[in-house]
């Protein structure tokens, strides 16, 4: 099973858990439970120039990526400007709320895992009573988030040559980036970034786990339960468990995507490449052996 959707800007509304608790913030959301996802929970965030969303915490881990603008967050009783290439995790029950004190809208891309529940089912956000938002702080500093789960990465940082690239595993020239794993602190999602040069391809293969893909720059082709589709910024994709997907860069430029993951995979065996299991099959069966 798998998805095929756009972020587009009036699909952002403000939330109905939210309404009565924010001022300026909307959402869009991209891979909920309407297109078959069962851990996944993605979205864009958006607060308009001086809005606020006030301190909640939530019963599910929270990652985010920021876009565009300039945003405070406040992260128990930790305040941090964020700008864009600034990421964290907000983990399970963890206080945090959200400020613009800025003269532009803020944007950033929102992971949460476990989902989240639809309206109408059991409660999974609560607001503190009587909180506020902070209303200052120092920019982000990644190698003093004063104990919170933050960090900075952006194009800028991907190295031009073959430095730093994978060359085993059926990812060769693939830029990876992990910005939020267990290493990092989470517990039930990872977000990484990706750069595939023209040429570069990754084989069919599936996973234990559920993967989100949002396009920040250049076009992707993507091979996903057979099917063809060129997908461009700010379009997403979403694979289930076990649904079998390719990527190839088939344009004379980088392409760039935001990806997720949930549940966190194995410590084992995390890709099942088609190609190896049917070399495997030939060296067990034979070149006549049965499929």
């Amino acid at each position: 099973m798998h998805y095929i959707g756009k972020f587009n800007e009036e699909d952002l509304t403000v939330p109905q858990i939210y309404a009565a608790h924010s001022q300026g913030y909307t959402q869009a959301n991209l891979v909920d439970h309407t297109c078959g996802s069962v851990h996944t929970g993605l979205s864009i965030a958006q607060l308009a120039a001086g809005g606020t969303l006030n301190p909640h915490v939530h019963s599910y881990e929270e990652g985010f990526y920021i876009l565009e603008g300039e945003v405070l967050v406040g992260i128990n009783d930790q305040a941090h400007l964020l700008r864009p290439g600034d990421f964290g995790a907000i983990k399970v029950g963890t206080t945090h709320s959200w400020r613009n004190i800025g003269s532009e809208q803020a944007r950033w891309l929102q992971m949460a895992a476990p989902q989240p529940k639809p309206m109408g089912k059991e409660r999974d956000t609560f607001f503190v009573k009587g909180g506020a938002a902070p209303s200052q702080a120092e920019p982000l500093n990644p190698d003093d988030p004063k104990g919170n789960l933050l960090g900075h990465f952006d194009a800028g940082q991907i190295p031009p040559s073959e430095e730093g690239r994978i060359a085993a595993g059926g990812l060769k020239g693939v830029f990876l980036k992990w910005l939020i794993d267990a290493n990092f602190g989470a517990r039930h999602h990872r977000m990484l970034y990706l750069e595939y040069q023209p040429g570069v391809s990754i084989g069919l293969h599936d996973h234990t786990f559920e993967e989100a893909y949002f396009i920040v720059s250049g076009e992707v082709e993507a091979t996903i339960d057979g099917h063809k589709y060129i997908a461009k910024p700010g379009d997403v994709l979403w694979t289930s468990v076990g649904c079998v997907h390719a990527f190839a860069n088939i344009s004379d430029q980088p392409v760039r995507w935001l990806e997720t993951f949930s549940p966190q995979p194995p410590a084992e065996n995390v890709f099942r490449f088609m190609a190896e299991w049917e070399q495997k099959a030939k060296e067990l069966e034979g070149e006549q052996g049965s499929r």
